[in-house]
């Protein structure tokens, strides 16, 4: 047989391999041109609040290394459900973002028809923020640190009430999980919103709460709240001198508030990797980081794998602390 002469199979599969290619080529391309038009972040909140302010601080540094503008578009309802269907029933090609809080872990613990698998349908980018959460009573509350808020509610059982910024928050969440670990019992009082609650502090008609610390910072070194503690495993930098509630007796404590981005599910791991170096780059910077810092925000940066692992871990978290503690909605 001629060695210069292909057999037919052989014609057949390099033919094959070669159509292969070429069906590739377009996808190759559009991956190594991304971005070739308009980015959007979506924002499941209404604008104004730390979500809103976030995104628009990452997208104004991310659009000139792309090349492209970064829309910020505030899709609210629902508890988020709104705006991450818009990614939900998408393209997976790197051009639409959402950008959900910690409900994204919390829903689906606390909604038994909660419409998507976090981490099925949707591949986690980043996160772009934490939010503490600090454990807050007014000016001239008689305990000086938990041991003392603890031993005031083993003293009255039930006497105690703490409040939140609503049923099934993160605030809520944490300060039951809390009250659990400590052997307490207190009353949840749930507000419309942090503003009431605060002002039902103040007023004596709570007598502590979990504050996320951009509504608390301010009001912290203001001297109008006083903080007991703030609740994830390290300090926040803002208020260095405050201990961990880990610190205070509860070993292994950790509720954390954060922001980030997902992409839908499927889409390419070039473009995941662009999008990821953007966002870090631009959380990097000095001016996102005064930003943030002015609002009691912890800039985020953690690789896609490791956001993947939190998401897990805290669906797991909050699955586990909803069923033992009977939380709803209601």
């Amino acid at each position: 047989m001629n060695p210069n002469r292909m057999s037919r199979r052989g014609f057949h599969a390099a033919a094959g391999a070669g159509l292969a290619l070429a069906a590739l080529g377009p996808l190759a391309n559009a991956q190594s041109a991304f971005p070739s038009k308009p980015i959007r972040i979506v924002v499941p909140f209404a604008a104004g609040g730390p979500t809103d302010l976030m995104a628009r601080a990452i997208a104004k540094n991310m659009a000139p290394s792309l090349g492209q503008p970064v829309i910020v578009d505030n899709k609210p309802g629902g508890g988020g459900v709104i705006g991450m269907s818009e990614i939900a029933r998408g393209p997976a090609d790197g051009y639409t973002m959402v950008f959900p809080s910690i409900l994204a872990v919390t829903n689906p613990a606390l909604m038994p028809n909660y419409p998507f698998d976090t981490l099925r349908e949707f591949a986690p980018l980043t996160v772009v923020g934490f939010i503490p959460h600090a454990v807050v009573v007014k000016p001239d509350f008689p305990a000086r640190n938990l041991q003392e808020l603890v031993a005031m509610a083993k003293a009255q059982p039930g006497g105690l009430s703490y409040g939140s910024s609503g049923n099934g928050t993160s605030a809520h969440l944490g300060a039951a999980l809390f009250v659990q670990r400590a052997g307490i019992r207190a009353v949840h009082v749930p507000y419309r919103g942090a503003g009431p609650a605060v002002q039902d502090l103040l007023g004596g008609q709570i007598q502590f709460m979990f504050l996320d610390m951009s509504s608390a910072l301010a009001q912290i070194k203001a001297g109008r709240l006083r903080a007991l503690a703030v609740a994830p495993k390290s300090r926040f930098t803002g208020l260095p001198d405050v201990p961990t509630v880990a610190e205070q007796g509860y070993p292994g404590f950790d509720v954390h508030g954060w922001y980030g981005l997902l992409l839908k599910a499927g889409t390419p791991a070039p473009v995941v990797q662009r999008l990821y170096a953007e966002v870090k780059r631009s959380l990097d910077t000095q001016e996102v980081r005064e930003i943030f810092q002015a609002q009691g925000i912890e800039p985020g940066g953690m690789p896609p794998a490791d956001f993947t692992a939190l998401i897990r871990d805290d669906l797991a978290l909050w699955k586990r602390t909803v069923e033992q503690l009977n939380i709803t909605l209601q």
